[in-house]
């Protein structure tokens, strides 16, 4: 649901819709990675350090841009000051990310060598957060003159349009072969055990060992697309 998500906000970046919608988006995918790294909690590091790395990464990045559109929209509103400490949250997430992105990319095991925290989706946020951060900083200085306050509110944004939805799987109808009779033919205590190799003069017959597929690792390219967000929707 969160990867999907995704693609939704890229979209609504891309189409340039209003900051408040897409602080909303990011904000609940920021919310659907957290649900899902609360549910590996309980299993062992080892199994689920990478995922966790990887859910982890993706939270704080969709909370960087919840934040940074959160202060834009403020902007707006000549709160300068209240924007002024979003967009500094902003950018502490943006870096808590890039450190879990380096971590994840360090983290051996099963799966792509990915590095997301390379993407240009990921790094230009980080460029337009400081850009946008500096903007206010100074006209805070030379127009409003507002007190940039220590703490604000938890951030509670609902998406009023574009989040993805599961679903529903509804069960196939049940095939006319499987009849009583069908069923009342698999019995465990009737099943024939397989035979057991016997050691054979010649290696070739022994059965091998499988060993895993490497992964080809995905490339991140340094050019820079001509679109908002570096990411090819359809």
């Amino acid at each position: 649901m969160g990867e999907a998500q995704e693609v939704t906000l890229a979209r609504a970046i891309e189409k340039k819709h209003a900051a408040s919608l897409i602080a909303g988006l990011a904000l609940q995918t920021s919310k659907m990675f957290t649900l899902a790294d609360d549910s590996l909690k309980s299993l062992e590091l080892k199994a689920a350090d990478k995922w966790r790395h990887y859910l982890q990464l993706k939270s704080c990045l969709y909370q960087a841009y919840a934040y940074s559109y959160h202060g834009e929209t403020l902007l707006a509103q000549d709160k300068c000051g209240e924007a002024i400490r979003y967009l500094r949250d902003s950018v502490k997430a943006h870096e808590k990310a890039t450190e879990l992105g380096t971590a994840y990319a360090a983290i051996k095991g099963k799966g792509t060598n990915a590095k997301p925290h390379e993407h240009v989706f990921f790094r230009r946020l980080g460029t337009i957060v400081k850009r946008t951060l500096e903007k206010c900083v100074r006209e805070n200085g030379f127009i409003y003159h507002q007190k940039v306050p220590e703490d604000v509110p938890k951030l509670e944004l609902e998406a009023k349009y574009g989040m993805a939805s599961p679903e529903e799987v509804s069960e196939p109808t049940l095939s006319p072969l499987w009849t009583e009779e069908a069923y009342n033919g698999f019995h465990i205590s009737e099943q024939v055990q397989p035979k057991k190799d016997t050691e054979s003069a010649d290696p070739k017959k022994k059965e091998e060992e499988l060993k895993p597929v490497k992964e080809k690792d995905i490339e991140h390219s340094d050019k820079v697309p001509k679109n908002s967000t570096g990411c090819s929707i359809s």
